[in-house]
């Protein structure tokens, strides 16, 4: 009999143990949950053109990306139950611009340059986390000649959200205004610029 009872014991114990592991598993994964409201922070980082930023320029359009970190972060977000405190992110973006000539990587056609598909990811520092955002945008003209520099000044002038998930989706506003080092106004010796610094500026998501 004390052999028996020695068993069940055994197996209780294998069981507990099973239960307590698959437990803890559960709650490490459990799903950030997805925060609504608007958030606008502060931004430096860097990014980088292909083909290079010219004076002249080359044929065809500019592919670019830029990854910024985030601070100084003001918002009303919320979760369920709760208000989340976000203090800042990091944002990684990809996109196209296309020029209005034969040329979108010349100083002159950067006012005038047409973006396509643009993906933003906004990667959230909040108490308690909440969960990433994705937005796409097709459109807009992404420069703006300010002062001695370029912005990357995209409240979207003329362009769409063609998708969002996550954190403050449905989005229905996204906007960059991002101090750059390109140079203002065009003229002899302007870049060459494979990459660039954004050395200000922010973002909103709402």
């Amino acid at each position: 009999m004390g052999r028996r009872l020695s068993g069940v014991s055994v197996v209780v114990l294998l069981v507990a143990t099973t239960l307590s592991v698959t437990s803890n598993v559960g709650v490490a994964w459990a799903a950030k949950p997805d925060a609504s409201g608007t958030v606008t922070c502060k931004v430096t980082g860097s990014g980088t053109f292909s083909p290079k930023l010219t004076l002249a320029g080359s044929p065809g359009g500019v592919k670019f990306t830029f990854t910024a970190k985030a601070s100084k972060c003001k918002s009303n977000a919320t979760i369920p139950g709760a208000i989340a405190t976000i203090t800042g992110a990091t944002v990684t973006a990809s996109g196209y611009w296309n020029g209005s000539g034969p040329s979108g990587s010349s100083c002159a056609s950067l006012p005038t340059d047409t973006l396509g598909t643009v993906n933003a990811k906004y990667v959230w520092t909040s108490a308690p986390p909440i969960a990433n955002t994705n937005i796409a945008t097709s459109g807009g003209v992404p420069w703006l000649a300010s002062g001695p520099s370029f912005k990357f000044d995209v409240t979207l002038i003329g362009a769409s959200i063609t998708s969002s998930s996550g954190s403050f989706s449905p989005a229905t506003s996204e906007t960059f205004d991002l101090k750059t080092n390109i140079a203002n106004p065009c003229g002899a010796g302007w870049g060459p610029y494979p990459t660039f610094n954004i050395t200000g500026g922010s973002f909103t998501v709402n």
